[in-house]
């Protein structure tokens, strides 16, 4: 009985031998499948080699062990339990599990141990271990990468992109910006009808236009088409082009100054021509109290100073606007009422305290001269900046020797002759 037990224990310890064998590949516990098998096969159920007869350090090459360079002919005459140490192999340690020989050494003790292990990496130059299965590295991988897909410039183009142009990416400088208007320069009044003030400063600098939205021409009102000076028709097509022309300084014979004036007796505001012919026609043809066709609006914030017979006065800060001619039985305003900048005052019209004029707004600028008093200032530069930003554009400034104005001639006003407008 104690035979037989003897017998079974070894048997067990062969086997559990054989298996530590088996498991010591990676995996699902057996060899890699592209592994060949090598040597005899061992029947199932055949009895392992017996365990080793001295400990040895690492019998199943898990550890870090340097690659095999020895020149092991197959003859050992001792068993094998010391892993190879050659100081002549520069290779680093291999951490890919080794591929087992399955050959048998002829040891001279009669029996079988487990053969050297073979590092399956590269194989160094001097490496003869003819034990072991011919080393079968596996390539670098030296394929070509081809795109998958023609138009991948990251892989084949190695021409620079051309930048092309859209439609729209030209080197021509932008179109200039079409002027709203043309007007000459301040001063520049028509010729033999007094000497202007080549006066350019723009003493309203926010003041809204004083003509809401209908077209608009500064020109002066006595000597053009319709005018005392003139004759003629009010609505000629004439009267409705530009360029505009200042008419600040004017000769009046009423006594009427401004220190910007080189002269006396001048005019004292600028005369505003509005609408087209057609709408002249048309309120000309209307009742003077039903004339509505043209908006005037406050230029500025402030209070209506005063409203006489034919003007209407708004005062703002350190200026006083006055508003001329405007149908006085359609005021918007009272005196006393406060407005703001764009709100309605009145109408166009040719309201004259009984003595009618063309039709049109007459527009000045009084200003405070710090000493008590009030100066008219030359509104035609503040009035050409407030058109242009109520026609969201520049205006044209015209050299007056680059029109001919052949329509309108140089006047000389006879002695005897009075204008009062």
């Amino acid at each position: 009985m104690a035979g037989t037990r003897s017998l079974l224990l070894g048997a067990t310890a062969l086997l559990t031998l054989a298996a530590c064998d088996f498991v010591r590949y990676p995996g699902d516990g057996g060899p890699p499948p592209s592994t060949p098998e090598t040597g005899p096969a061992v029947p199932p159920g055949a009895p392992g080699p017996p365990p080793p007869s001295a400990p040895v350090t690492d019998p199943y090459g898990q550890g870090d062990q340097p690659a095999d360079s020895n020149t092991d002919t197959g003859a050992d005459t001792d068993a094998d339990t010391t892993p190879d140490t050659d100081v002549t192999d520069t290779d680093a340690p291999d951490t890919t599990p080794d591929i087992p020989d399955t050959s048998t050494d002829a040891d001279t003790d009669g029996t079988t141990t487990p053969s050297d292990t073979v590092d399956p990496g590269t194989p160094d130059a001097g490496d003869t271990d003819t034990d072991s299965p011919t080393d079968t590295d596996t390539p670098a991988d030296t394929s070509t990468d081809t795109p998958d897909d023609t138009t991948d410039t990251a892989d084949t183009d190695t021409t620079p992109p051309v930048d092309t142009p859209d439609a729209t990416d030209t080197d021509e400088p932008p179109a200039p910006i079409e002027p709203a208007f043309s007007f000459y320069a301040p001063g520049a009044l028509l010729p033999g009808t007094g000497e202007g003030a080549p006066e350019d400063m723009i003493f309203a600098p926010d003041m809204v236009f004083p003509i809401k939205d209908s077209p608009a021409y500064l020109q002066s009102m006595v000597f053009t088409f319709g005018g005392g000076m003139v004759g003629g028709d009010q609505c000629d097509t004439r009267n409705f082009e530009y360029p505009w022309r200042d008419n600040f300084c004017e000769t009046r014979t009423s006594n009427r100054n401004s220190t910007y004036c080189p002269i006396n007796k001048i005019h004292q505001g600028q005369d505003i021509r509005v609408g087209t012919p057609d709408s002249c026609k048309s309120e000309r043809a209307t009742t003077a109290a039903d004339r509505t066709a043209h908006e005037v609006v406050a230029v500025e914030d402030g209070v209506i100073s005063n409203v006489g017979s034919y003007s209407v006065n708004l005062r703002s800060g350190g200026r006083i606007y006055k508003y001329l001619h405007m149908n006085m039985a359609k005021l918007s305003v009272k005196i006393g009422d406060t407005v703001k900048a764009g709100d309605t005052i009145g109408y166009v019209s040719n309201d004259f305290g009984g003595t009618p004029t063309v039709l049109h707004l007459h527009f000045e600028i009084t200003q405070n001269n710090g000493n008590g008093g009030w100066d008219y200032v030359p509104p035609y530069s503040s009035l050409v900046a407030a058109y242009e930003r109520r026609e969201n554009g520049p205006g044209e400034l015209i050299d007056d020797g680059d029109v001919a104005i052949a329509s309108v001639p140089a006047f000389v006003i006879p002695e005897g002759v009075e204008i009062i407008e």
